[in-house]
């Protein structure tokens, strides 16, 4: 007996066999990130859980760029101590729709929580946060920030 085709199984096969090309075709144009797709691949939802983040440090101030894409000012939370900032993030998308004999309704979450720990101490109460089309920035102001100094080549 032959099995009725199920619309959903057959989206997520797709789906399943499309990230496998994509991950193949990233591994051959950039392999020294394969490794990271590997591991997400070993760990499903690893990736969505972690978005990237840079930490530049700025002299006297670090400066924390974290992508969230789609996600609102009033999805994230932010907590700083004086040697690690946390950022979380948690979303939930709706959609719903009724004709005749026929409902459709589907309901999706997104979260995200990111450590990172600062080389050096902050002054937390001076931590400032922008949020502009999907890109976090925290400045954090360094507690004593260490001098530079700059070496000339002979």
């Amino acid at each position: 007996m032959i099995e009725p085709y199920n619309q959903s199984e057959l989206m997520r096969s797709f789906d399943r066999a499309f990230e496998q090309f994509r991950r193949n075709f990233e591994d051959m144009l950039w392999p020294s990130q394969g490794i990271s797709h590997r591991m997400t691949s070993l760990l499903p939802g690893l990736a969505e859980n972690m978005p990237l983040a840079d930490l530049e440090d700025r002299g006297d101030d670090y400066c924390l760029t974290v992508e969230v894409p789609g996600f609102k000012k009033e999805d994230i939370e932010i907590e700083v101590e004086e040697n690690a900032v946390e950022v979380r993030g948690s979303r939930m998308a709706k959609e719903s729709e009724k004709s005749e004999g026929y409902v459709h309704k589907e309901r999706a979450s997104q979260s995200f929580h990111r450590r990172i720990e600062l080389p050096e101490d902050i002054v937390t109460n001076k931590v400032e946060a922008n949020m502009n089309d999907g890109v976090l920035e925290l400045v954090m102001p360094k507690k004593n920030p260490k001098p530079r100094t700059r070496i000339n080549i002979k």
